[in-house]
Order: structure tokens, then sequence, then C-alpha cells
């Protein structure tokens, strides 16, 4: 692994693209999130949500497959009723979120079949959660990819020595190290979730953010992240295909902008677990706010993203 790169805003600031008068919709990014399930039907709320407030020009919501109950709730109701302009159904898009709110344990075959399908697509995706797993098996057949798992999930895929979880430089250096792997064998960019988050790519780019505010700790805060990045990821997927690498600074920069999210939130601005408690959609309602704030670390500092 190289040197662990430290973020900042005013590098984040340069993939926070503005709209300009000759865009639409689709010039803005169109994400499709297959995402939610009926024991957690939130998730799919809460990863669109974000996406919306991160500068996406269309999100689609495309509901998995899955063998549910009808007593219980259907995630895309939840998601019409929270965003009416969220199109419903498979269609044009730049990049998939996938993963988030399902369980492989509870994952039926033809929904297994059809996200492997998704990653062999090419599309630029966003892996989370229940669709983790299956990228191994897919590894050199894919698009643009970023997985983003929480320790847990991480060391179930990297199979390694247990990983600390410390904010220390001796336990942040072992977890860059082991991001760095595990996106080498994967060919795959590696988002590892933490109060210090490392994103690291198979070229062996390692770059992190944090320590996060503590409030972040708290239920559906990753569907944040996950629905901010792959806001990210559709709009600069023109970029990504001939830049795949690029997802690195993509990935870091959502930890960036999630974090400074939550700050907002929680009346916390440096980060030291003052202020109050959020929830995670606390944290969506800010992101119009930090974005604005880091888009304003970028101006008059010549940043260009890439």
């Amino acid at each position: 692994m190289s040197t662990l790169e430290r973020w900042s805003p005013g590098r984040a600031a340069a993939w926070l693209r503005r709209p300009s008068p000759e865009d639409h919709k689709y010039r803005r990014g169109v994400l499709a999130a297959r995402t939610g399930s009926a024991q957690y039907p939130g998730a799919a709320v809460i990863g669109v949500s974000a996406a919306w407030r991160t500068g996406i020009g269309m999100v689609r919501y495309v509901p998995p497959l899955e063998d549910a109950p009808r007593d219980l709730p259907a995630p895309a109701a939840a998601v019409l009723v929270r965003h009416p302009e969220t199109v419903l159904g498979a269609g044009r898009c730049d990049a998939w979120l996938l993963g988030s709110g399902t369980d492989p344990s509870t994952r039926t075959a033809a929904e297994e079949a059809a996200v492997v399908e998704l990653l062999r697509s090419g599309t630029p995706a966003v892996v989370d959660a229940g669709a983790l797993d299956l990228v191994a098996r897919v590894a050199g057949e894919t698009g643009p990819l970023i997985l983003t798992p929480h320790l847990g999930e991480f060391e179930r895929l990297h199979r390694g020595a247990p990983l600390p979880d410390d904010g220390s430089p001796g336990g942040i250096a072992r977890r860059g190290e082991a991001a760095v792997a595990l996106a080498t064998e994967l060919g795959a960019a590696v988002l590892l979730k933490g109060s210090v988050s490392i994103c690291a790519g198979p070229d062996g780019r390692a770059i992190a953010h944090g320590p996060s505010t503590p409030w972040l700790a708290t239920a559906g805060t990753g569907d944040v992240l996950a629905g901010i990045l792959g806001a990210l990821v559709a709009t600069h997927a023109e970029r990504l295909r001939e830049r795949p690498a690029a997802l690195v600074e993509l990935g870091a920069t959502a930890a960036l902008l999630h974090d400074s999210a939550a700050r907002i939130a929680a009346s916390d601005p440096a980060g030291d677990g003052a202020g109050s408690p959020i929830t995670a959609l606390d944290v969506v309602a800010a992101l119009p706010r930090a974005f604005r704030a880091v888009s304003a670390a970028g101006t008059g500092a010549g940043a260009t993203a890439g």
C-alpha cells in the first residue's frame, strides 16, 4: 500500500457537480436502486432519499425479488410515499445501488441471478450489505464497482486476521492494508466504513476520512452513505468508464459529505460528540447544506476531479 492519504473538503468539492443551464435530468445522472426488503423496507427509503439529496437527476427504484409474507410492508410503497418523484421499475440508468437492506440468508435464487446479471452488465455499481458476497463470483467480469462493507462484513469477505477497530495510527494503517488487499483480490474499490473510513483501490491507493462524528453510530446511516455514493457514481459514470480508479476519490468524497451532513444535523461541528442525537433521516435532511458547504471549500481552489 502506498501512503494512506487524507481527504479534504477542497478535494471533495471537485466531485460535487452543480447543474448548468444546459443540463437536464439525464445529464445529471440516473441511479437505479435495487435495495430494501420486507424485513428492512427503511433501507430503501433512506438510500433513495440520500441519493435525491446529493444532486442526482433521477432515481429509479427496482424492488428485489423475494418471498415475503403479504402482511409485511412493501419497500416500493414506502419509497414512493416518501419520494413520489422516484420512478418505479428498471430502465435507463448510469449506475446501480445494490444490496442495502437485504439479507443473503433469505435471498431467493431469482434475486441472486438478477443481481449477478446486473454486476456483469458493465454498468458502474455500488455494492452494499446483502449483495457483497456475490462480488467474488463475478470478479474480473464487471464494470467499475465499489463495495461498502462495515468491519464485520469486511472480515467475512477478506477472511484474514481480525482487524482492530480503534483510531490508533497502527489500527488505521492495518485496516488500510487489508482494504487494499481485498480491493486487489476482487478488482474493485472498497470503502471500509468506520469512525475512520478508508477507501482503497486495486492499484494500491488508499484514502482515509475521519474520525467522523460519533453521532453517526446509529441505525440506517450506512444506507445514507450508500445512497450518497450511488448518486456520485451515477453523476460521474462516464468518467469512471474511462478511469475506474477514480472510484477511490468518490468513495472518500461520499464519506466526507456523509460526516459533514451528520455534524450539521447533530450540531457537532468539531465531530467530538458534542451536540445532540440524530437519526439517519436527520443526516439526509442536512445533505443539501453539507453539499453547499463542501462545494464552497473548493471555490477558487483550482481543484479538479479526476
